[in-house]
């Protein structure tokens, strides 16, 4: 088989020679269409629709190099896209911070780009010539490369192809296989489709993978609701819309932390959820100044009776010539006393923390999300909370809630998940939608109940099979109560994590570089 143009089916053929629309920018388009599939607008045939025309924009272009340039271009279409909400960030302070939004969104792009720039490169050493093969190494390679995303250089797995199936029974395989396997499978279903002007079989497969998945997700989800925990432990969260740039003003503080106070008052929870970094008290001390106002921990224990109250907050270990800040979560009880307390492990670079920090800090260089020099210093990780009158909980402090990996800590398991965060920072653009499906993946990963509260939305919870059962919405100001759901049988993605999947991937382009090593050179006799 030739490796010519006349070697591609002719849609592919058409598209590459079309002089107004250059192959670069076909295949920015067509990596940008698998972005809408993510929430919230939740076009999941962009996957089927994308994918095809980038694989036949990569076997126009011969050799490795242009393969990863192709590889490149359909990554960075695809982040740009997903991750422009990051700019929000930088509106929030646009005198300070307005000037990094080029680098932050365009570098952040471009930078995790490369992992589909190595995934098609290694795809096309692996298998030169196009057709199923080379599709199937394709799908191999560039899962394998999404899943270092999740791992390398302290991880940033946004945007995974997987979550494109959020709204559709596809999305229940994540409990059985995990969202990087079930992201092999999108890759599969699209790829196999630039397939079918060579013969109608790989389509054939393309459709019974969906089918399949789609019924098998189908059959998983219940008719009805999820059912009730037995002892009918409720919980409420708090949702005080404060918006980031008025959050920390002396003169509109008290009036968000009022909000949340009187959300806190009456009825029969039994556990509340007031959002990330919400108070201005630090877990060390139980009262402090903050403009005219004084706040304590003794001020949310009068409101909520006593019972236990999540709160978001700071904590700060002092040493001889630096300061120590954590982003943390303590359980506020009664009198003000803090009955346990944890420390956000996985940090927002540039948000959060800065490499080389102090040298940064030296520098004048901060972080957005904090002005403590350095930002903020990493926890212990992951861990579960076991506080009395209250089931085990698993605390996610917002982007926490991203990593598919960490949501399963060593130890018993936890038989619900509380997230706190603030996607204020993002305001209404497309963020904190996306932030929620993960949240919402994580759920049907572990198998368990999520109660959210976020600060300027989108709070809420949700059932073991990822379904909102209640939400407030971005820019709303009020609470939501209701019984946790029971957690339901640990599904096999929560008992295996990644690991068989990893060791699938290597067999996988292993055997197929083994297979065409042979056909290519025959074997010895």
């Amino acid at each position: 088989m030739t490796h010519d143009i006349a070697s591609i089916p002719r849609a592919a053929a058409a598209l590459a020679r079309l002089r107004r629309w250059p192959r670069f920018l076909v295949t920015l388009i067509a990596g940008g269409l698998l972005t809408f599939a993510q929430e919230p607008w939740g076009f999941w045939p962009g996957l089927l629709l994308g994918m095809p025309v980038i694989v036949w924009m990569w076997w126009a272009r011969l050799g490795w190099k242009q393969a990863a340039w192709t590889g490149w271009t359909a990554g960075f279409g695809m982040m740009i896209v997903a991750f422009y909400w990051i700019a929000e960030a930088f509106l929030v302070d646009i005198a300070r911070h307005g000037w990094l939004i080029p680098i932050a969104v365009g570098g952040l792009a471009a930078g995790l780009a490369l992992f589909w720039a190595a995934a098609f490169a290694l795809a096309r050493v692996l298998a030169p010539r196009p057709g199923v093969i080379s599709v199937i190494a394709l799908a191999l390679s560039l899962t394998l490369l999404e899943m270092a995303r999740t791992y390398v250089l302290t991880g940033f797995p946004w945007g995974l192809l997987a979550y494109g199936w959020m709204e559709t029974p596809l999305a229940q395989l994540s409990a059985l296989i995990g969202p990087h396997m079930l992201g092999l499978v999108t890759v599969l279903m699209g790829a196999l489709l630039a397939c079918a002007g060579r013969a109608s079989w790989p389509t054939l497969v393309s459709a019974a993978l969906l089918l399949g998945g789609w019924q098998i997700g189908a059959a998983r989800l219940p008719d009805g609701p999820a059912p009730l925990r037995e002892d009918g432990f409720t919980a409420r969260v708090v949702q005080p819309n404060a918006p980031q740039r008025e959050k920390w003003l002396p003169e509109r503080a008290p009036v968000f932390y009022n909000n949340a106070l009187d959300a806190s008052r009456g009825g029969d929870y039994d556990v509340i959820l007031w959002p990330e970094t919400s108070v201005p008290q630090r877990i060390e001390t139980p009262v402090v100044q903050f403009g005219p106002y004084l706040y304590g921990w003794q001020d949310i224990s009068d409101a909520t009776g006593g019972r236990p109250a999540i709160i978001g907050t700071r904590r700060l270990e002092e040493e001889p010539d630096w300061l120590n800040w954590f982003n943390s979560l303590a359980v506020v009880g009664r009198n003000g006393e803090i009955l346990a307390q944890y420390d956000k492990h996985s940090l927002v670079p540039g948000g959060e923390f800065m490499p080389f920090d102090r040298q940064f800090a030296r520098l004048g260089i901060r972080t957005i999300a904090t002005e403590s020099r350095g930002g903020y210093v990493p926890g212990s990780g992951p861990a579960t909370l076991d506080v009395a009158d209250m089931p085990r909980v698993l605390p996610l402090i917002c982007y926490e809630a991203i990593f598919p990996h960490e949501a399963n800590p060593d130890g018993p398991r936890a038989e619900w998940i509380g997230q706190i965060t603030n996607d204020a920072w993002f305001g209404r653009s497309s963020g904190p939608w996306q932030h929620l499906a993960q949240v919402r993946y994580r759920a049907i990963e572990q198998g368990l109940p999520v109660a959210r509260s976020a600060n300027t939305g989108i709070s809420g919870f949700i059932d073991p099979y990822g379904r909102m059962t209640q939400t407030l919405g971005i820019g709303e100001q009020g609470w939501l109560e209701q019984v946790l759901p029971a957690p339901i049988s640990r599904p096999p993605y929560s008992r295996s994590g990644d690991l068989p999947g990893l060791v699938l991937l290597l067999a996988g382009l292993a055997g197929l570089s083994l297979t065409l090593r042979s056909a290519r050179f025959g074997t010895p006799s």
